[in-house]
């Protein structure tokens, strides 16, 4: 079956009610998870992005494309178009193509509706056909349900909706203005996503914003680059050097970041705790390990602990969470609210991963201590996080059996004696001969000098 013929079938089976009272009812449902969940003006461009990065061609990066042709965004891409699942996964709920594949980043199988918050007219282009979902398209009324539409509504003092977010309407080229589709045929887009814009000053102020904040796209794997086309053009690019990447705008280098990754394996008693945690998806219960990734900023050549305004935690995509006052930048699967904005604190999930990161934090100094960088590594040391929750006592915990248990410190001789392994010579003495090192080392301890 072509996808065309597939649009059609789905259209026919997401139409396919015995009562006009479970149309409604869906379409209220999916009201609300679209306008009162995704309230973040940027969140759906996060999500579409999102969907770019896990849409890569083997071996392929992906470049994406976000433009404005007036009060229509076009955000497209240069990955693998939509096969007849995809599709199957964009109109339904929780029945995306990710959520047993743990190498996707997204999970929920909502991420997409977060469009609809900000629209209800949405064209998608892929293998050179467009579909449409619209609120304002005239579904027919089931001569089964009653007589009109009218009376039915008059009857149960309720306005009538289809749930057109999950309804794919079949969409001809002449529907298309015809700008946007020369610009998606010329250059040859893969997908892209036509967004009419209810608010078109919100969504320019927010891709505005995401311009500014290059570090938001850290952390995505398969992109390369993202060209905006507002007022005028930018192309942010993302180079990856074994562990350093850097992110050019318009050729100009804007940040560079130094990143460690670690395969960490989750532990048998972290298993027995989230089998009971309903919202963790079973790809991530299920799977023998997961990543994390510590980011650490290098300014003017040097490792930077993080400001204020800087500390965020991602999934991937940045969270809203900036509490933890951390002096890296965090990536990994975290359990996050369906807007994927929050943390959940009373996750034994998320409290194992803080305990987990503070512990990694350690180890990456102690690598980083006897590398290049030297002594600059220990401007990542972390502080306890002052508030109090669940994640913060788990990450403070982490520091205390990091200090137990980790060698980071390194010693006038090269070593990396653990905290409580080590001397530090504040009077200098161990330099003089009367006196010397060895002595002052008598219990075997390595001897720290003071820079």
């Amino acid at each position: 079956m072509n996808l065309r013929e597939y649009i059609s079938k789905i259209y026919s089976d997401n139409t396919d009610y015995s009562k006009p009272e479970h149309a409604i009812n869906q379409a209220e449902s999916l009201k609300s998870l679209s306008r009162d969940l995704y309230t973040d003006s940027k969140r759906f461009i996060y999500e579409l992005l999102q969907n770019a990065d896990d849409s890569a061609f083997p071996e392929k990066k992906v470049k994406v494309c976000i433009r404005f042709f007036d009060s229509q965004l076009v955000i497209c891409h240069s990955g693998q178009p939509f096969s007849n699942r995809d599709l199957r996964g964009l109109c339904s709920v929780n029945d995306g193509t990710k959520k047993n594949s743990i190498e996707k980043t997204g999970y929920k199988g909502i991420g997409f509706k977060a469009v609809f918050g900000q629209s209800n007219r949405v064209i998608i282009f892929t293998n050179k056909e467009y579909f449409r979902f619209d609120e304002n398209y005239p579904f027919e009324w089931k001569k089964s349900w009653g007589n009109s539409q009218q009376n039915w509504e008059h009857e149960n003092d309720r306005v009538f909706s289809f749930p057109w977010q999950i309804i794919p309407i079949p969409t001809r080229i002449d529907e298309i203005k015809k700008n946007i589709n020369e610009f998606l045929v010329f250059n040859n887009w893969n997908v892209a996503t036509i967004i009419s814009l209810q608010n078109k000053n919100t969504i320019f102020n927010a891709v505005t914003n995401l311009i500014k904040n290059v570090n938001m796209f850290l952390f995505l794997k398969n992109i390369e680059d993202i060209e905006f086309v507002t007022d005028r053009s930018y192309k942010i690019t993302l180079n990856r050097n074994n562990n350093k990447i850097s992110i050019e705008e318009n050729g100009t280098p804007k940040v560079e970041w130094l990143s460690c990754s670690k395969k960490i394996l989750i532990p048998n008693d972290v298993r027995l705790q989230i089998e009971k945690e309903q919202n963790l998806p079973d790809k991530l219960k299920d799977a023998p390990d997961i990543e994390i990734t510590l980011a650490a900023k290098i300014r003017d050549k040097q490792l930077a602990s993080l400001s204020s305004g800087e500390q965020l935690l991602y999934s991937y995509l940045p969270t809203d969470e900036k509490r933890y006052t951390l002096p890296v930048l965090v990536n990994t699967s975290f359990l996050t609210s369906a807007n994927r904005e929050a943390l959940h604190e009373n996750s034994a999930w998320n409290q194992w991963i803080f305990e987990t990161i503070a512990l990694e934090l350690y180890q990456w100094i102690a690598e980083l201590v006897k590398g290049e960088f030297e002594y600059q590594a220990y401007n990542l040391l972390p502080k306890k996080i002052s508030i109090y929750d669940a994640l913060s006592e788990k990450f403070n915990s982490g520091i205390e059996k990091a200090l137990e248990s980790i060698p980071f410190i390194i010693s006038s001789t090269g070593e990396l004696p653990k905290r409580d392994e080590a001397i530090v010579d504040f009077t200098f003495l161990s330099e003089k001969r009367f006196i010397g090192s060895e002595k002052i080392k008598e219990n075997d301890y390595p001897l720290l000098h003071l820079n």
